[in-house]
């Protein structure tokens, strides 16, 4: 059973050499983040503006299809 712990050892120890580095490279590259209320992102030439709930004067919800 000696050999079993072993192998059992040499695998976790490979799995997490292998994260450290894959953690390690992501580390260093450029966040892909933003500070959305300051920092806005790029917009399609397409955009044509935000969605909005329209209503009629009496309160009523407008379908607009």
């Amino acid at each position: 059973m000696a050999w079993l712990d072993q192998s059992v050892r040499s695998l976790f120890l490979a799995e997490f050499v292998s994260s450290f580095f894959l953690a390690m490279r992501y580390f260093f590259k450029p966040k892909a983040t933003l500070n959305y209320p300051f920092e806005k992102g790029p917009l399609s030439p397409r955009f044509r503006g935000e969605h909005a709930l329209r209503r009629y004067p009496n309160g009523e919800e407008r379908c607009i299809a």
